[in-house]
């Protein structure tokens, strides 16, 4: 299956259970299916399993941990292996939301109106009651974080030094996106979607790019732009181009560059790759074929050279010339051919 600029899916996998999240990495996707989180390198091999309580409705990563948000929980799991971090963190009613911290730990809303800060190891620093939030979207900085509250506000908080807040215009949104390289998307109650760049007091800028009629479930950020998952799970390129609408599912992730992951409610995962990945993956493998073959030619070589010397040992001079000849070593055959010339 090929998308708009050919991206294309490398391989697929058919999962046991219903797909609650994923998250995508650098070099593979975790998964989460009812209690149930697997890791699955980017050849779609399984790398580890780890089991929960309660089903789990997010994942997130910093590059080194899993933030796993299940029942009530809060929980780390070590990348590399999927082995549990401390004992968890729990809440009456659970967690809302989870985002990484700039330089290290976690930040999560939990479903009433605090939000909890956490250190890199999971241990809690502290509790803040900024309101319910319903969306925790993305830093500005260490001290900025723009989040959506439960009536649609854009707010930023400011979490370090003296607490504060403010919205950061009057509009009502529906929906956004996570943050991604200070972007995000945005649809207004009218159903336009827009592209904004937030700062704490408004926009840096704001460009519509959908008029109407999408119902946007997730998108992701990539290095040639956003991809939207739509309510009826498709994925479109947005803005809008044609022939860029292809069936995914519910959940969607990707690494911000070159990978996408998405996964149906009943299982199915798919591996997208961008067209660079796939290039320089061809690259790659041809220079890996290239270098196989001079060292399979060497070795070759290596051989000839070698039996040429016992010939010419054993006074098997014209055996001798020929093995020279073919290694293109015409000193050794003017050498021989002096030899015989002598002897003869």
């Amino acid at each position: 299956m090929k998308l708009e600029g050919d991206w294309q899916v490398s391989w697929s996998h058919q999962l046991e259970g219903k797909v609650g999240t994923l998250t995508a990495l650098k070099d593979g996707v975790v998964i989460a299916c009812g209690g149930v989180v697997r890791m699955m390198n980017d050849l779609g091999d399984f790398v580890w399993k780890r089991t929960f309580q309660f089903d789990v409705y997010r994942l997130v990563s910093d590059g080194s941990n899993i933030a796993v948000l299940s029942g009530p929980g809060f929980h780390l799991l070590d990348l590399r292996t999927g082995t549990p971090l401390g004992e968890g963190r729990a809440v009456s009613g659970g967690f809302r939301d989870c985002i990484p911290r700039p330089g290290g730990g976690w930040l999560l809303a939990d479903r009433g109106d605090h939000i909890h800060m956490f250190n890199r190891d999971g241990r809690g620093i502290r509790r803040l009651r900024p309101g319910r939030i319903r969306k925790l979207i993305g830093w500005l900085d260490r001290e900025h974080l723009i989040t959506m509250d439960d009536d649609g506000h854009l707010r930023c908080l400011r979490l370090f030094g003296e607490n504060s807040q403010r919205i950061i215009e009057g509009r009502r949104w529906s929906w956004a996106s996570r943050m991604s390289s200070g972007r995000i998307l945005i649809q207004s109650v009218e159903g336009s979607i827009f592209e904004g760049v937030p700062n704490p007091f408004g926009w840096d800028s704001l460009e519509q790019l959908v008029e109407t009629g999408v119902d946007p479930l997730e998108a992701v950020r990539t290095g040639d732009g956003w991809w939207m998952l739509t309510m009826d799970g498709d994925l479109d390129r947005i803005p809008p181009a044609k022939n860029a609408t292809w069936p995914a599912g519910e959940s969607i992730a990707s690494n911000d560059a070159d990978i996408m992951a998405t996964a149906t409610r009943d299982g199915l995962v798919r591996w997208w790759e961008s067209p660079r990945l796939i290039s320089k993956r061809s690259i790659l493998l041809r220079k890996m074929v290239s270098e196989e073959r001079q060292r399979i030619d060497w070795e070759q070589r290596q051989v000839v050279f070698e039996a040429a010397r016992d010939a010419e040992e054993n006074g098997l001079l014209t055996h001798a010339v020929e093995l020279y000849a073919s290694l293109g070593r015409q000193e050794d055959v003017r050498r021989i051919l002096a030899m015989k010339e002598a002897g003869g």
